[in-house]
């Protein structure tokens, strides 16, 4: 078999959704994820900074939004600084989320990396972010 890098990429994504959903959520994607992470790191933001913090293009923000508002992890609230913009927020229920999904974030995450030393799964981060970081954020 050759070694395709976007074939492995696509490949890992399978593998990664599959542990996502098995020892994580059913309820909560990654995408979701990301946002309530993003929006617990730094409150009060608006969507369309949310979308650049998470890497989500605009249209994925806004149906992940929707998503979360619907479920109550987070709320639409008046800019304290400007009252003609809305900002994102936490709701206590996406709090009570974001931790429960983090810490089965972990249990994933030595599951997929176990096949590699300590030594190997830094030097794969390593080389994941510089790919990834190779043109900026999205």
């Amino acid at each position: 078999m050759s070694c395709h890098p976007g074939q492995l990429a696509r490949r890992l994504q399978q593998v990664t959704y599959q542990l996502w959903t098995t020892t994580v959520s059913t309820e909560t994607t990654p995408p979701q994820f990301v946002v309530l992470n993003s929006l617990l790191a730094d409150p009060d933001i608006d969507q369309r900074t949310l979308g650049e913090r998470a890497s989500l293009d605009r249209s994925t923000v806004a149906d992940v939004v929707a998503r979360l508002v619907q479920r109550g992890l987070i709320r639409r609230v008046r800019d304290p600084r400007d009252g003609r913009r809305n900002v994102l927020r936490l709701t206590k229920r996406g709090e009570s989320t974001h931790g429960q999904v983090a810490d089965r974030i972990d249990q994933m995450n030595d599951k997929l990396l176990a096949p590699l030393s300590e030594e190997e799964q830094g030097a794969l981060l390593s080389m994941l972010t510089r790919i990834v970081d190779q043109d900026g954020p999205r």
